[in-house]
C-alpha cells in the first residue's frame, strides 16, 4: 500500500522539509519587512527630533544673543546715567555725599571683566547656623562663592564671617538690619545702614568690602522714590552693586523641596551664558544646604565655572524702567 511504501515516507520528509524551510522563510520576510518599516520610522522620528532640537538651540542661540546684548546695554546706560548723576550731585548741594568720610571702596571702579559660561553661586542674609553647612561643601567640591551678608551680634556668627574670608569666598553688605522700611526711606538713611555693615566687616574679617546686594533688588517696592540716588552715591564711593538672572526661588516664605530649587536654578542656567544665582544662608534653608551639591556638579556638567563676584565681574542689574 502506498501509505506505508517507501515512496511514502520519501513524500513526507520532502514535505515536512519543505515546511521547515518556507515557514521560517515567510517568518523571517514578514518580520524583516516589518523591521525595515520599524527602523525607517525611527530615521523618520530621530530626523524630526533633531530638526526640533535644532530648531530649538537656534531659539536659545537668539535669546542669549538678545539677553547678552540688551544687559550689556543696560548696563552702560546705568553706568552712565549713575555717573552723570554722581558729577551732579556735588558736596555743595547734597549734604550725605560728606557723611562717612571713610565708606569708600579701596579701589575705584574700573574696567569690567564680562566673561561666559561662568555661573557665581550667591548667598544672601547670612550668616547662620548653615553658614558652616555651605562652607563645608563649597571646600568639599573646591568652588568659591559670593556671601551678602547682614548685620550679626552673636560672635560665634561673627567668626562664620570670618570664616567666609579666611576660606577664599567674597563677601559682601547686604544692608545691617534688612529693614527695608528704615534703609529706603532716604539716602541717608541707606547709607547709614550700610555703612554699618561695611564697618562690621572690615573690622570682623580684615577686608574692606567692595560690592554689595541692595535688600529686596536694585528695584523693589520700597525703594523707588531713592534708587537712582543710591546706586549713583555708591558707585560714587566705588561699591558695584549685583542683582541676579537665576532665582532658586528658596526666599518663598512656604517651604520648597531640595528638588525643586534644584530644577529652578539648573533650567534657570539653561537660558543664560553667565547667570548670577541667588540664594538664601539662613535659618531654615535646609533644603538649599540639601540641593547645593547636586546644583553645583550638574552646573559643572553643563560646561559652567564656578566664581565668585568681585570688583570688577560686569554686575547683573535689573532692567531700570524711564
Amino acid at each position: 500500500m502506498y501509505f506505508g511504501s517507501v515512496r511514502f515516507f520519501k513524500n513526507l520528509i520532502l514535505l515536512t522539509v519543505i515546511i521547515l524551510i518556507t515557514v521560517p522563510t515567510v517568518l523571517a520576510v514578514r518580520w524583516g519587512i516589518q523591521l525595515h518599516r520599524q527602523q525607517h520610522e525611527c530615521e523618520r522620528l530621530s530626523m524630526e527630533m533633531e530638526q526640533q532640537r535644532l530648531s530649538y538651540q537656534e531659539e536659545l542661540d537668539q535669546m542669549a544673543a538678545l539677553e547678552t546684548a540688551a544687559e550689556v546695554a543696560l548696563n552702560e546706560m546705568i553706568q552712565k546715567q549713575a555717573e552723570e548723576q554722581a558729577k551732579a550731585l556735588t558736596p555743595e548741594k547734597i549734604a550725605y555725599q560728606q557723611m562717612y568720610p571713610d565708606f569708600y571702596a579701596p579701589q575705584e571702579l574700573g574696567a569690567v571683566t564680562n566673561e561666559e559660561n561662568v555661573i557665581y553661586l550667591t548667598f544672601d542674609d547670612g550668616p547662620s547656623n548653615r553658614t558652616p553647612e555651605i562652607l563645608d561643601i563649597l571646600r568639599e567640591k573646591n568652588v568659591k562663592a559670593t556671601f551678602f551678608v547682614v548685620g550679626q551680634s552673636d560672635e560665634e556668627r561673627l567668626q562664620w564671617m570670618k570664616q567666609i574670608v579666611d576660606e577664599g569666598h567674597t563677601i559682601g553688605m547686604h544692608t545691617y538690619t534688612h529693614q527695608y522700611k528704615k534703609i529706603y526711606a532716604s539716602v541717608e538713611a541707606y547709607l547709614e545702614d550700610m555703612y554699618a555693615i561695611f564697618t562690621q566687616i572690615r573690622e570682623t574679617t580684615g577686608v574692606t568690602p567692595t560690592v554689595f546686594r541692595f535688600a529686596g533688588g536694585s528695584i523693589n517696592n520700597h525703594n523707588h522714590g531713592v534708587y537712582r540716588e543710591i546706586i549713583a552715591e555708591m558707585l560714587r564711593r566705588g561699591f558695584v552693586p549685583h542683582d541676579w538672572n537665576v532665582a532658586s526661588a528658596d526666599a518663598s516664605s512656604t517651604p520648597i523641596s531640595s528638588a525643586q530649587l534644584l530644577y529652578n536654578v539648573v533650567s534657570g542656567a539653561q537660558r543664560v551664558k553667565r547667570g548670577v544665582v541667588l540664594m538664601h544662608d539662613s535659618e531654615y534653608k535646609y533644603t538649599t544646604v540639601e540641593a547645593l551639591p547636586s546644583m553645583i556638579d550638574q552646573l559643572q556638567e553643563m560646561g559652567f565655572k564656578l566664581d565668585s563676584l568681585h570688583e570688577n565681574t560686569q554686575p547683573i542689574l535689573f532692567s531700570y524702567p524711564e
